[in-house]
C-alpha cells in the first residue's frame, strides 16, 4: 500500500514539474506589450526569395515585428533587451505541415504534450495537426493563454475515411464543422460518391478539404474539385517524372493551387528498417518506451521480408523524390511534413522537419526553396501570409536564430542559437533545458 502511495506521489511531482517549467521558461522572456526585443549585426534571411541581408538590425515589439533595416539606419529603443547577432542568421519560424499527435483514451497527456515542446525546441513554431481531436483545440487554447509553451496550431477534423454514403459523408463534414475543425481531412478509402458528397458539404460549410487521393478517384479529380492539399504524393506517386501526362497533372496543380505534402522523410523511413543502428539513435530518449517498442517490432518484422521488399520501397521513394523536384520545376506548392509522431517508425518531432528539408533539397529544391516549403508556402497555403511565413516589419515575430548560414547548406537548420515564438526569445540555455524536462517526462 505504501509503494503504492510513493508511486502516485512520484507520479504526481512528474507531472507537476512538467507542467512548470515551461511556465517558468514563458517567465523568463519579456512579456508581449512590454519590453522591447532587439537583434543586432544579424544575417536576415527574409525566405522571401530575396538574398540574404547581412548586418541588419531586427526590432520586436511585443508579438510583432517592429522594424528591419541596416545597423546603422535603425534606432534601438530604450531599455530594449539586445542581443548582439553578430555571425548569426535569423529566419522564419519553421512550420511541419503534416503531423499527428496523440489525445485518444489511453494516452498519457504530460508525454503527448511533450512532443509540443520538441517541435519547439528544433524551430518548429507552427504545426498542422491531421486527425484532430478535441483535446488539441483545448491545447491550442492553452498555447494562446501563455500557459502553454507550444506551437501554433492548425487542426484538421477527425480523420475521415472507409466506407460510407454520400449523406454519411455530409453528415462527417457538418460534425466537424461543430467541433471547430480548421479543414477536412479526408483519407483513404472513401467512395467516389460519398467524395464528392464530402467536398460540396465542406464547401457549404466553409472548411477546406486536405489529405489522402481516396482510390476512387484520380489526384486530377481532387485537384479540379477542389482538394487544397494531397499528402503523401497518394494519386500521383505512380507518375513518371518526365512523361507527358505528368507534366499536365502537375500543370493542374499549379492552376488549382493544389498543394503537395510529401512528407518524404515518411516515406524514406520504411526503407530503411533494416538498419541496426536506428535502436540507438540517441534521440529516443525523447520518444516513450511503449512507442520505441513498437518501432524495434516494426524493425524485426523486416526479417520476414521477400529479399526485393526494402530494395523496391527504396527505388518508389527515389522515384517520388523526382516527382518532388519536377513539380518544384512546374511551379507547385511544396509543403514540408513529416507525419511524425503517430504513424512512422523513428521519425521524431521537430528533429525529422530538418531531414525533410534536406530530403527537399537532395529532390532538386535549392536551400531557399527547401526554407520556403516550411515557412513562406505554409503561410500562403493558411491564408496567412500577410502575419506570418516570411522575416518583415508588421508581421508576427516567430523566428530562428541560427548559428550558421541555411543557404550554404540546409543542414544549418538545425544549428539553432535562439528561437522566438510569439515575440518571446527562448534561448540555447532553455532550449537545453526544455529538451531535458521532455527526457525526464519520458522516462517515467
Amino acid at each position: 500500500m505504501e509503494t503504492e502511495w510513493l508511486n502516485r506521489l512520484r507520479n504526481l511531482l512528474i507531472a507537476l514539474c512538467f507542467c512548470l517549467w515551461p511556465i517558468a521558461a514563458i517567465a523568463q522572456r519579456p512579456r508581449v506589450g512590454g519590453q522591447h526585443l532587439v537583434f543586432t549585426h544579424v544575417t536576415v534571411i527574409s525566405a522571401t526569395g530575396a538574398p540574404a541581408q547581412p548586418d541588419m538590425t531586427v526590432v520586436l515589439a511585443g508579438a510583432r515585428i517592429a522594424a528591419i533595416g541596416t545597423s546603422r539606419s535603425v534606432s534601438i529603443p530604450k531599455r530594449a533587451r539586445v542581443v548582439d547577432a553578430k555571425g548569426k542568421f535569423l529566419i522564419p519560424g519553421l512550420w511541419d505541415m503534416h503531423a499527428h499527435i496523440g489525445g485518444e483514451d489511453g494516452d498519457d497527456d504530460n508525454k503527448e504534450k511533450a512532443y509540443l515542446s520538441l517541435w519547439l525546441a528544433n524551430g518548429v513554431t507552427g504545426i498542422r495537426i491531421m486527425d484532430g481531436l478535441p483535446v488539441h483545440h483545448g491545447w491550442r487554447m492553452e498555447m494562446e493563454e501563455g500557459s502553454l509553451l507550444a506551437p501554433r496550431m492548425v487542426i484538421a477534423s477527425r480523420i475521415i475515411g472507409g466506407e460510407m454514403s454520400a449523406a454519411e459523408a455530409r453528415q462527417l463534414v457538418r460534425k466537424a464543422k461543430q467541433e471547430g475543425a480548421d479543414f477536412v481531412k479526408v483519407h483513404d478509402g472513401v467512395p467516389r460518391d460519398a467524395y464528392f458528397a464530402l467536398v460540396d458539404e465542406a464547401r457549404k460549410s466553409g472548411l477546406a478539404v486536405e489529405g489522402h487521393v481516396p482510390e476512387s478517384i484520380t489526384a486530377a479529380e481532387a485537384s479540379v474539385a477542389g482538394q487544397k492539399s494531397i499528402e503523401h504524393l497518394t494519386g500521383v506517386a505512380k507518375a513518371a517524372p518526365d512523361d507527358k501526362q505528368a507534366q499536365a497533372l502537375f500543370a493542374l496543380f499549379r492552376i488549382n493551387g493544389t498543394g503537395q505534402c510529401p512528407t518524404l522523410v515518411m516515406r524514406h523511413s520504411y526503407t530503411v528498417l533494416d538498419d541496426p543502428g536506428l535502436a540507438s539513435d540517441r534521440r529516443l530518449k525523447y520518444v516513450e518506451p511503449s512507442r520505441r517498442k513498437s518501432w524495434l517490432d516494426m524493425q524485426n518484422e523486416t526479417k520476414s521480408f521477400p529479399p526485393d521488399e526494402l530494395p523496391d520501397r527504396r527505388e518508389t521513394v527515389r522515384n517520388e523524390m523526382r516527382l518532388v523536384g519536377e513539380m518544384q520545376r512546374a511551379g507547385v506548392e511544396i509543403l514540408a511534413g513529416t507525419d511524425a509522431v503517430s504513424s512512422a517508425a523513428y521519425v521524431l518531432p521537430g528533429f525529422s522537419l530538418h531531414e525533410e528539408l534536406a530530403m527537399l533539397v537532395q529532390a532538386g529544391l535549392t536551400p531557399m526553396e527547401a526554407l520556403q516549403a516550411a515557412t513562406r508556402n505554409p503561410a500562403g497555403f493558411l491564408n496567412a501570409l500577410d502575419n506570418r511565413g516570411t522575416v518583415d516589419a508588421g508581421k508576427l515575430a516567430d523566428l530562428v536564430l541560427l548559428d550558421a548560414d541555411p543557404l550554404q547548406d540546409i543542414a544549418n537548420t538545425r544549428r539553432i542559437n535562439a528561437i522566438v515564438i510569439n515575440g518571446h526569445l527562448i534561448d540555447r540555455k532553455a532550449l537545453d533545458q526544455m529538451l531535458a524536462g521532455v527526457e525526464t517526462v519520458m522516462s517515467h
